[in-house]
């Protein structure tokens, strides 16, 4: 077998790695509070969670793939670094909003599939959510081709990173105020009861 075949091989077993850990544990899932008959595994998805993830599984495939048709593994670029930075802050400021120190952990929701739950901010799907997703989707599969492509982690440009890191931090922003946001309180209507009660009807001495 050529060393590409081997390097074939080896994204396959890291595919199939991946795919096994997000179907069989709750890694990609929100952490909080278990609400009455919702089991776990049952809860939503994080989008964070999923970012850090996602660009895990690539820096390993593309670093698997130039070692073994390379014979060398190059060091991390500054770009590499930044990325991961990112998606850690990400992730561990998104963990902060959901359950604050010496706070109480926000109650979680059932999920309605994975799409869903990363774009859905309670009230439907949400813009800076999409926008997130697209970003890390279109700069991860271009900095995978790339890197395959020139044999060694590709410098993604700095206006990229700015990109990406304006995305992370508008959804962070924007989950804190969703996570902060009271819920609406209906003031109930007076009752007929009450009403008469505060206004009584004249009496018969008045009314003469």
């Amino acid at each position: 077998m050529t060393l590409q075949a081997y390097a074939v091989l080896y994204s396959a077993f890291v595919i199939a790695l991946f795919a096994a850990v997000v179907w069989k544990t709750d890694v990609l899932r929100d952490r909080g509070q278990l609400p009455p008959g919702l089991a776990i595994g049952q809860q939503t998805f994080s989008l964070a969670r999923s970012q850090l993830i996602w660009w895990t599984f690539l820096v390993m495939v593309i670093s698997g793939w130039l070692l073994l048709t390379t014979g060398n593994l190059p060091a991390p670029t500054l770009e590499l670094l930044g990325l991961l930075g990112i998606s850690v802050a990400t992730s561990g400021t998104s963990a902060l909003i959901d359950a604050p120190a010496g706070g109480a952990s926000a109650t979680l929701q059932r999920s309605r599939g994975w799409l869903q739950d990363v774009l859905d901010d309670g009230q439907g799907v949400s813009i800076h959510r999409y926008q997130a997703l697209l970003a890390n989707a279109g700069i991860g599969v271009a900095f995978l081709y790339k890197s395959v492509q020139m044999q060694g982690f590709y410098p993604i440009d700095a206006s990229w990173l700015a990109v990406l890191g304006l995305s992370s931090a508008t959804y962070v922003g924007m989950k804190s105020r969703e996570a902060g946001s009271p819920a609406p309180q209906v003031v109930p209507a007076p009752s007929q009861a009450g009403s008469a009660a505060a206004n009584p009807p004249p009496s018969p001495a008045m009314t003469a």
